[in-house]
């Protein structure tokens, strides 16, 4: 049985994508985000991320299993006995009739290939990589959550972006229906076969209807909890250890802000690439248009003349004023025109 817990979802996202390909690129793009994946560890000590190539193992060998299944299901006929459970290998391809019809791989630059760490094992001269020794700590923290701007504590270990929470507590051998969450505004409780596991108060106030929680590997509850507050969470229970909320990693992706402050940092974003260009800014552009507008305008002392933007001083700033004046006087002429079409359409 697959693990459909999340099919309705997943199946959500998958409409909003045109391809499985783009698909994918979502969500590793959610990982490179919000999770520590890509961070490689530099120390045998770091807390988040992986040893270096450990983390492209495992999704390649997620890959490789979930490809393995598909094929014995819809199509075993292209699989070599005894392909099920390894790598798939498929019928009628070889060594070298592999090799010849791909194209060689892409050389990676020296600066993308993460050095190993002190006390780590180099590849052998042989054609198998040697293993990478991996500190029991790191081995530990492997098989949990990320804690991402969170901790561990004794109880739980948590991470945080500026809208959530995500929890996960490990509790003893069970089933989905063993477990109890129960969850207000200010208050979470969980219990494991009618055992207390995890109890108090919310370091602040959260969303209830949008609280979220799930079993892995049959011991650990993960939850999710949303903020009624974008703020950083100095801890997730009163009285549990406390992290310095001035070091966490603060960055927000662009639709993580509302329409107008999107607008707001589009147009700096576009205004500094100008600047650098070369080019004018989106307030010159618009000022610029302006006078175009008004060169040829009666009483214009250029009026007639081809429109030259070097004559006039398009470096200062604008107010807003200015364009809501301008747009007030063509609302009136466009009313006196209309007026005169009237009147001149009655006699």
């Amino acid at each position: 049985m697959g693990d459909e817990r999340f099919d309705d979802l997943l199946l959500g996202m998958a409409r909003n994508h045109k391809s499985v390909e783009e698909l994918s690129y979502s969500v590793l793009s959610f990982f490179e985000r919000r999770t520590d994946l890509f961070h490689v560890m530099e120390t045998s000590n770091d807390r988040m991320g992986f040893m270096p190539g450990r983390a492209e193992d495992m999704v390649f060998k997620h890959f490789r299993f979930f490809q393995t299944k598909y094929l014995a299901r819809a199509q075993p006929h292209i699989l070599k006995p005894g392909a099920a459970g390894g790598q798939p290998a498929l019928e009628g391809a070889t060594p070298s009739s592999a090799s010849a019809s791909a194209p060689p791989p892409a050389q990676p630059s020296v600066e993308a290939i993460p050095r190993p760490l002190p006390g780590t094992s180099r590849p052998s001269s042989g054609d198998e990589p040697a293993e990478v020794a991996i500190p029991e700590q790191t081995r530990k923290m492997m098989k949990h959550i990320s804690t991402w701007n969170g901790a561990v504590t004794d109880r739980y270990y948590w991470s945080q972006s500026l809208r959530e929470i995500t929890l996960e507590v490990e509790v003893e051998e069970c089933r989905a229906k063993d477990i109890q969450v129960d969850c207000t505004a200010t208050r979470l409780t969980i219990r494991c076969k009618g055992n207390t596991v995890l109890e108090g108060k919310l370091h602040e106030k959260i969303v209830t209807d949008q609280t979220m929680w799930h079993l892995d590997n049959g011991n650990q509850i993960v939850l999710s909890l949303e903020k009624q507050r974008e703020t950083w969470w100095k801890c997730v229970l009163e009285g549990d250890q406390e992290i310095d909320t001035s070091k966490v990693e603060s960055t927000r992706a662009m639709d993580e802000y509302d329409g107008e402050t999107q607008g707001a940092i589009r147009k700096i974003m576009f205004d500094q690439n100008q600047k650098i260009l070369g080019k004018p800014t989106s307030d010159q552009i618009r000022t610029a248009e302006v006078m175009k507008e008004a060169w040829n305008a009666p009483n214009s002392p250029f009026r007639g003349s081809e429109f030259d933007p070097t004559m006039l001083n398009l470096s200062g700033p604008v107010s807003e004023d200015f364009f809501e004046d301008l747009q007030k006087k063509r609302i009136e002429e466009a009313l006196r025109a209309k007026e005169g079409a009237g009147s001149a359409g009655e006699s």
